[in-house]
């Protein structure tokens, strides 16, 4: 189970490792023993905090599913002894303001833009996947097509690696979520099909998204028919790989 957090939380709630078994198709669904702290879309206090990151049990690995201002990633990376890896959402905040007044345009130091890379730390592969469903004119937005055209083109890497190591993808993280219980009801947050189609080819353990806010209902976590774990990350959450 993730473990709860959200904008306005004072403490990270109750948690635990994932029960060990098996996926569809026999793959092996064990717990690595690697915890993510994963946020998204809204700073929470527990985040941008003095305190941080001895307020919070240890992580190994930190994750940004999209919209989280730069300085505030940057101040995470300055704090932290692991570096950020993180995604652009569709308002497009991540880079750093000019202090001049002009367009924000310098990436947060010591931290991974990962869209459409895959990296590896802690020893979990994570692949990034910036933006959302188009709704209007604007970056980071994409036609389904769009994303299912970038997704194919990491085919042959992911390939690859799923001969090498037995699984291409540990960590899907996204702005966007996938079809399901945690996408919105509305056309903006709209759930992805290409994501679900990938859940379906490399099954991968986790999927973390942000961009839907808690506040309307959606749940943190559920589990798809392939065994996908998919989080939502808004505020703040951790979660046990």
């Amino acid at each position: 189970m993730a473990r709860q957090g959200g904008g306005g939380v004072g403490k990270a709630g109750q948690g635990g490792r994932p029960a060990e078994g098996e996926r569809d198709g026999g793959e092996s669904n064990a717990a690595l023993g690697v915890r993510v702290l994963a946020i998204a879309d809204e700073v929470s206090p527990v985040i941008h905090s003095p305190n941080f990151p001895d307020n919070l049990p240890h992580f190994d690995v930190i994750v940004s599913a999209g919209d989280m201002p730069g300085e505030v990633l940057e101040f995470v990376a300055t704090k932290s002894k692991v570096e950020p890896l993180y995604v652009f959402g569709n308002h497009g905040y991540g880079l750093l303001r000019d202090p001049k007044g002009g367009e924000p345009s310098e990436p947060p130091g010591g931290c991974i833009d990962v869209h459409l890379r895959l990296v590896n730390v802690a020893g979990l592969n994570v692949l990034g996947v910036q933006g959302s469903a188009q709704y209007r004119d604007g970056p980071y937005q994409y036609t389904e097509r769009g994303f299912a055209a970038m997704l194919s083109r990491l085919a042959p890497r992911l390939w690859l690696e799923e001969r090498r190591r037995g699984r291409a993808v540990d960590v899907l993280l996204t702005h966007a979520p996938p079809v399901g219980p945690s996408a919105g009801k509305d056309h903006a947050h709209r759930g992805i099909p290409a994501f679900n189609r990938f859940h379906e080819r490399w099954r991968p353990l986790v999927h973390v998204h942000g961009h839907v806010h808690l506040e309307g209902g959606g749940p943190r976590e559920h589990v798809t028919k392939e065994g996908v774990r998919v989080v939502n990350a808004f505020g703040y959450t951790l979660i046990d790989v």
